[in-house]
């Protein structure tokens, strides 16, 4: 070796990525190189003459240092991870020595770690989606498959592990221009409410898909498609838009359907009572405007039946008049119920008119609401104040004139602390609004739409019947009807079906909710019967009686002066006269 390589072996030495390190037989370092030296926390000056078994201090070390030359040993000194060789050097003109190789992976062994946590954290990410219903298919920018779950699979058929890792086009026939997934990541856009038919298995199969390209830093990394099964969905619309476009059948009362789909009238409505005759005279009044009619009330208290007759009474008479209750779909199929869709704006896509255009000039009912998605709310409300429509998937607006009537049977201002009503959707809805009175809070009523019940079912199932049992009859004044009037014609309809020979509807007819409800009846009054002192003057017993009543009602709702007035069959005000009356604090 000559004098001028000295310098260059020296610069090669210290500028080692490995840690080099010769020590003679008895362990004692005899030089290291700079790498070496930062390893140990030290200089090559402090380091040289100290023993190797000192600054690598294992049994097991110091075992493989006597052996004639040894690879891959691995070396734990703190929190670093060593791996490492010795060469044995015996030269024949001088002392034998060892020269260690090591190289510090604890940095690598961190990194595997952290790979080793990541792969957990990705299963069990991928176990998350493929519990999902939705279909799920996600693509790298070179459209190779990286994620495809067990509901994808069991959509097209296919094999989740022999999908994932090949290319779209060798697993479907498609192109970068037929391909949602590869157009949504050529382009950058997302695809929405795209509809998809096939047929597998011999069986015709609607897929709803939507496709989002994949950023990393603003640059496009991928493709995700989500998918569902909407066939069983897509099957009940159908039915529903051809049994809206028929006007021949059975209809389910016994008014024949006209010929803008309507049955009732304002004639139709029965009543006695000064709450509902205001009702009727609001509705009527309201029939010959063209702002939009927000109607209130409980179940089964009659709000289609005031629609039709508002549309009736209307200079829409003549016109369709179309209804659509928006709890009976899921959010994606009621949009295109409503606005409808066009023809090769996505495949499968069929051109059809919605309910706006098929009701136009004529009236809208949207029955439930507040069972509409808020999403969908924001969409209808912007129809509502253009008086435009635009199909899904279409470019071209057409401009509509409909009447819209909605109905709900929830407090509107509830309905929106609860998020289930757009404010602004009910300000544009609520135009003139229209609040139904519960039948408990018009009894006066149960004795005319009990009459009209008995005429009009005794006539079809041909019984002759009077009437109700004076006994039946004041039940049915004290029951609070939770159903409201269609519960009552219920009640009525199911009592003639008993009937045989007799002339009046007694206990034995009654369903058995109501048998229950009289029995319970029964039982607490001879209670009270029992525990009552009868002294006193009939005013003192009836005002004792009175506030006994009053007490239980006020402790059986907790306070709540509305509900205990409609158990007690009065009104709030009158009942809140009567607390001060009695010195009774809610």
């Amino acid at each position: 070796m000559t004098e001028s390589s000295q310098p260059l072996l020296a610069d090669v030495w210290n500028h080692s990525f490995d840690c080099v390190i010769v020590v003679n037989e008895e362990g004692t370092i005899i030089s290291l190189n700079r790498t070496a030296a930062r390893l140990f926390l030290g200089s090559p000056s402090t380091l040289v003459g100290s023993s190797i078994y000192e600054v690598i201090p294992t049994e097991d070390f110091k075992k493989n240092l006597q052996k004639k030359g040894i690879t891959g040993i691995s070396i734990s000194i703190g929190t670093k991870q060593l791996v490492g060789n010795v060469l044995f050097l015996e030269p024949p003109d001088s002392a034998a020595k060892h020269v260690l190789f090591f190289k510090d992976i604890s940095h690598v062994q961190q990194l595997n770690a952290q790979i080793q946590e990541l792969n957990k954290t990705k299963q069990l990410f991928d176990s998350i989606l493929d519990m999902l219903e939705e279909g799920i298919c996600v693509i790298d920018n070179h459209g190779t498959i990286l994620f495809y779950n067990r509901s994808a699979g069991e959509l097209d058929t296919l094999e989740p592990e022999s999908v994932r890792g090949n290319r779209v086009q060798d697993i479907w026939n498609v192109d970068n221009n037929t391909s949602t997934l590869l157009t949504s990541l050529r382009t950058g856009r997302t695809l929405n409410h795209r509809e998809t038919q096939f047929t597998t298995n011999g069986k015709a199969v609607t897929s709803l898909i939507r496709t989002v390209p994949l950023f990393l830093d603003q640059r496009t990394v991928g493709a995700m498609e989500i998918s569902k099964d909407i066939s069983e969905q897509k099957q009940l619309t159908k039915t529903i838009m051809q049994l809206q476009k028929q006007n021949k059948g059975e209809p389910l009362s016994s008014l024949p359907i006209q010929k803008n789909n309507t049955r009732f009238h304002f004639d139709h409505i029965i009543f006695s009572s000064r709450e509902m005759a205001h009702t009727v005279e609001q509705a009527r009044r309201s029939a010959r405007s063209k702002s939009n009619i927000l109607i209130v009330g409980e179940t089964g208290t009659g709000k289609e039946l005031f629609a039709q007759s508002i549309h009736n009474e209307s200079p829409r008479e003549n016109k369709p008049f179309i209804a659509q209750n928006c709890a009976a779909l899921p959010e994606s199929l009621l949009e295109s119920l409503l606005f409808g869709t066009t023809v090769g704006s996505f495949t499968g896509a069929v051109d059809r008119s919605g309910l706006f255009e098929q009701a136009n000039g004529g009236t809208l009912l949207l029955d439930e609401i507040n069972s509409m998605g808020t999403s969908l709310q924001a969409k209808l409300l912007r129809v509502l104040q253009e008086r435009k429509v635009q199909r899904l998937g279409s470019t071209k607006i057409l401009n509509i004139d409909v009447r819209v009537i909605a109905t709900m049977n929830e407090e509107p201002l509830e309905a929106i602390s609860n998020g289930r009503l757009r404010e602004d959707l009910y300000y544009r809805l609520g135009v003139v609004n229209l609040v139904i009175p519960p039948l408990r809070n018009r009894k006066e009523d149960i004795r005319i739409l009990t009459d009209y019940f008995i005429k009009k079912h005794a006539k079809l199932l041909d019984v002759y019947v009077d009437g109700l049992e004076p006994d039946i009859y004041q039940f049915f004044m004290n029951y609070h009807w939770p159903g409201n009037v269609r519960q009552l014609e219920h009640v009525i309809e199911g009592s003639l079906n008993l009937i045989y020979d007799e002339r009046t509807i007694g206990y034995d007819h009654l369903p058995p909710v109501l048998k229950t409800k009289i029995r319970h009846q029964e039982t607490t009054l001879q209670t009270d019967e029992a525990s009552f002192n009868y002294s006193g003057s009939l005013t003192e017993q009836t005002e004792k009686l009175e506030r006994t009543m009053i007490e239980q009602a006020m402790k059986n709702t907790n306070g709540n002066i509305t509900k205990a007035g409609e158990q007690l069959g009065i009104s709030r005000q009158n009942l809140n006269y009567k607390l001060k009356k009695y010195s009774i604090y809610a």
